[in-house]
C-alpha cells in the first residue's frame, strides 16, 4: 500500500491525482489518498473521473467542511495560509501512517513553500520534512525521468551559497547514494556516473571546488564506484540524442538544483519524477510545481503525477 497526498489544494495538485487515478486499474487495492474527501469527491464530479473516492481517503478535512451551510470553495492560484495548513497536516499524517506500517512508501503533489511558510512551516521543502522526521541526515533528491537520472548535492539554496557546499564529503555522499540506488532498484552491476563540475569549462574557471569534486571521485574508486568527473556541465548530455538514448553514463551528480533539473524536465517533457534516497521508505513526487497559473481549469497534465504513483508502486516491490 502507498499513500498520495493531494498537495496545495490551491494548486493543481488534488486534479492530477484525480486524472492519474483514473488511468490506474483498481487504484483502491494498494493506494490511498491523502487529503479532503469532501474536495476530492466534488472535483471528481467536476472533471467526470467515476472513482469510489470514499474507500480511497485518508481524510483531513478542510475548515470549511465543519460548517454544512459553507461548503469548501477554494481559491485557487495564490498562496494562503489555509492551504499550507492542509499541506502540513497531510504530510504529518503520511508520516504517521508510514511509521505505523500502513503504508510503504508516499508520493507528495506538489505544495506552495509560500503558502507552507505562512503556516509556520520550519522546513524549506518535503524532502527536508521527511528528512528531520525521520532522523536521516545523509539523503539526496534525485530528479528521475525514463530517459535520465540525476542527484543533486545542494537543492533549494541560492546559487551564492553554493560553492561553499561543494565538499569532498557532501559529492561522495551523493555519488554513494545514486550508485545504491543504481545497483538496488535498477539492478546495474556496475553504474556508470558522470559528475558534473561546479563552473564552466571545470577546472579552466575553477574557484576550487572542481579539486574537492575530483578528491570525492576518487574516493569513490577506492569504494569500487565507477564515477568520472569532473565533467563539464555544457558537455556532459552531448552523448544524448533527440530520443534520450544514452551512450554513456548510467547518471550524473549535480552541484546544484537547476544544473541537474533542466535537463531532466527538458527530455522528460514534463513527465518527470522527484526521487528522495535515504530515506527508509520510499518517496516519490512530481518534477513540477503547484502551476498556480493554470489551478482550477482542468487542463493540468497529469503524467508526471502518473509516473510518480507508478515509480513508487514498483519500487516499494523491490
Amino acid at each position: 500500500m502507498i499513500g498520495v497526498t493531494i498537495g496545495d489544494v490551491s494548486g493543481i495538485g488534488p486534479e492530477i491525482v484525480l486524472k492519474a487515478l483514473a488511468q490506474i486499474k483498481n487504484p483502491e487495492r494498494n493506494i490511498r489518498l491523502i487529503g479532503s474527501r469532501q474536495l476530492l469527491a466534488e472535483l471528481a464530479t467536476q472533471l467526470k473521473i467515476k472513482i469510489n473516492i470514499e474507500n480511497l481517503v485518508y481524510d483531513i478535512p478542510l475548515f470549511a467542511e465543519k460548517n454544512p451551510v459553507n461548503p469548501v470553495k477554494v481559491k485557487f492560484g495564490k498562496p494562503q495560509k489555509q492551504c499550507g495548513i492542509a499541506s502540513a497536516l497531510q504530510l504529518h499524517l503520511a508520516s504517521h501512517l508510514l511509521k505505523t506500517g500502513k503504508i510503504k512508501g508516499v508520493v507528495t503533489a506538489p505544495v506552495s513553500k509560500t503558502a507552507l511558510s505562512l503556516a509556520g512551516f520550519p522546513f524549506p521543502g518535503q524532502t527536508e520534512y521527511f528528512a528531520s522526521e525521520f532522523g536521516v541526515k545523509k539523503y539526496g533528491m534525485l530528479a528521475w525521468s525514463k530517459e535520465l537520472k540525476i542527484i543533486l548535492v545542494t537543492i533549494h539554496k541560492p546559487l551564492k551559497d553554493v560553492p561553499k557546499l561543494i565538499t569532498e564529503q557532501n559529492v561522495l555522499e551523493k555519488i554513494k547514494l545514486l550508485n545504491d540506488y543504481f545497483v538496488h532498484y535498477e539492478k546495474k552491476r556496475k553504474p556508470k556516473i558522470g559528475v558534473l563540475a561546479l563552473n564552466p569549462h571545470a577546472f579552466e574557471f575553477s574557484c576550487g571546488a572542481e579539486d574537492k569534486i575530483l578528491k570525492a571521485i576518487k574516493q569513490a574508486r577506492k569504494l569500487g564506484i565507477s564515477a568520472d568527473g569532473p565533467v563539464p556541465a555544457d558537455s556532459a548530455f552531448s552523448s544524448f540524442s533527440v530520443n534520450g538514448s544514452r551512450t554513456t553514463y548510467h547518471g550524473f551528480v549535480s552541484m546544484y538544483h537547476d544544473q541537474g533539473m533542466l535537463p531532466v524536465k527538458l527530455l522528460s517533457q514534463g513527465s518527470g519524477v522527484n526521487t528522495t534516497l535515504g530515506l527508509p521508505f520510499i518517496r516519490t513526487s512530481p518534477l513540477h510545481g503547484v502551476a498556480f497559473d493554470i489551478a482550477g481549469k482542468g487542463i493540468a497534465n497529469p503524467d508526471a503525477m502518473l509516473n510518480a504513483i507508478q515509480l513508487c508502486q514498483k519500487l516499494t516491490e523491490k
